[in-house]
């Protein structure tokens, strides 16, 4: 989880900053637990505060990524064991979300938090003793941003055992300019699209290359069926459909049989600024008992992750397929760090769920799909990585079982899935007008057998 996955502009230290960095990476023999995490809101004073409680000192580092991100991270080192992963959402106030997360190396035992804010404000962290405790205000005011003269670390001060604060040393105070002071200039094709009025989709066929995902028990003309085969040529007719219309335009995270990592889905999203990710699959049944299972499934995104078995085979089976390393994802957590924007998270997970409302309502015009169900809710959520996005609603859809020797017939069937394609299409121009009255959508009447 190096700095450069949050920002390009990778803070620079230097002297006793890079020291004391470097000491704290180094990892001690030591290990402090985490007893709690707790929010405030003193109005009172002006802030939010909040508190992380550990059974000993430790040293920690604030990095800040506000300016471009709207976020800025606390790791707290030498932490075991490792804390539960979750969000935290004050009531009120500029403070949004924090993220809880792990970092994944044993050796570090690194304990890191996102801050996210609604807008770049003002912000300190420092410890105090007995107990040991980090604390975080993040100020309600915008008075007294100013814009900084150039790049900085903001490092806090590291305490370590058996050292004390120098006297008088007083917490850091990171300010960062408002956005109206340096607005960004428009440069992600996403964004001239939408500037022409246009609705932009990303569209995910699952797996590829390598990468087969799900495949058939059964054969048919003599081969097993491939689920990286069905999804392309679907999400194929899904573009086909919206570049149709003037007022959407769809790109393809592939294009053709070839391995593209979790990673690099990631940063397709962030490249073109979408305003919905689709992530076609084909489900499969985790035993031969359930190999009747049958009909379309819609994800949308559970940071938590699910306990319920047959989802949490799923998500295994997706975040193990095309979740391979590559040199630049080593060393970084979950995607959600260098995807998520900053005050958008939950707003994603609500409209997530709505994008699979509509999604279901038009899928159910197909008389297959009002037939047959399917093992769990229509609806559901789950911890799959592709979801984490960049500022969209992300929607995960299994068009139907390739473990199921019926179904796998009709999602090999040209028409049959074209009649899918049609179907997610009117499901998403249903969501674009529910949320914006200036657009006007383009039904397709679906060509369907009883």
């Amino acid at each position: 989880m190096e700095p450069r996955a949050f920002d390009r502009r990778r803070p620079r230290t230097r002297g006793a900053a890079v020291a004391l960095a470097l000491v704290a990476l180094a990892g001690p023999s030591w290990a402090v637990s985490l007893r709690d995490i707790r929010t405030e809101i003193k109005e009172r004073d002006g802030l939010t505060r909040c508190v992380i409680e550990l059974s000993g000192e430790t040293p920690f580092l604030q990095r800040d990524y506000l300016l471009d991100k709207k976020y800025f991270l606390v790791d707290i080192y030498n932490v075991s064991p490792p804390a539960a992963e979750r969000f935290i959402t004050p009531a009120s106030g500029p403070l949004h979300q924090i993220l809880v997360l792990n970092r994944k190396d044993p050796e570090t035992r690194v304990l890191t938090l996102v801050f996210y804010l609604t807008d770049v404000r003002r912000y300190r962290v420092f410890a105090v003793k007995d107990p040991f405790r980090v604390v975080v205000d993040v100020l309600h005011s915008t008075e007294g941003l100013q814009p900084p003269a150039g790049p900085t670390a903001n490092v806090v001060p590291v305490v370590a055992p058996g050292a004390s604060r120098v006297s008088g040393a007083r917490p850091a105070i990171s300010a960062r300019p408002t956005p109206a002071v340096t607005p960004p200039a428009p440069r992600q094709p996403g964004e001239r699209y939408r500037k022409a009025g246009k609705k932009i989709v990303i569209l995910d066929p699952g797996h590829g290359g390598s990468d087969p995902g799900a495949e058939s028990y059964t054969k048919i003309g003599g081969v097993k069926v491939k689920e990286k085969d069905v999804n392309l040529t679907i999400a194929r007719e899904i573009k086909r459909l919206i570049d149709a219309q003037p007022n959407m335009e769809a790109f393809l995270t592939r294009n053709s049989d070839r391995y593209v990592s979790l990673s690099d889905r990631g940063r397709f999203c962030e490249h073109f600024c979408g305003d919905l990710f689709l992530s076609i699959h084909c489900n499969a049944s985790d035993s031969w008992r359930a190999r009747g299972a049958r009909g379309m499934e819609f994800y949308y995104l559970n940071p938590s992750g699910t306990t319920k078995g047959a989802i949490r085979y799923l998500e295994e089976v997706e975040n193990r397929n095309g979740g391979k390393n590559t040199d630049n994802d080593r060393g970084r957590s979950r995607p959600v760090l260098r995807s998520l924007a900053a005050e958008s998270l939950l707003k994603w997970q609500t409209e997530g769920q709505i994008v699979c409302e509509h999604l279901r309502s038009a899928i159910f015009q197909i008389p297959y799909y009002r037939r047959n169900g399917n093992r769990e809710a229509t609806i559901q959520r789950a911890f799959f990585r592709v979801l984490f996005q960049l500022d969209m609603p992300a929607v995960l859809v299994e068009v139907g079982f390739l473990t199921n020797a019926q179904e796998c017939q009709q999602l090999v069937d040209a028409p049959f899935q074209q009649q899918i394609a049609a179907a997610l299409y009117n499901g998403t121009v249903s969501y674009f007008k529910a949320r914006d009255a200036q657009f006007e959508p383009k039904y397709l009447t679906l060509q369907v057998n009883p």
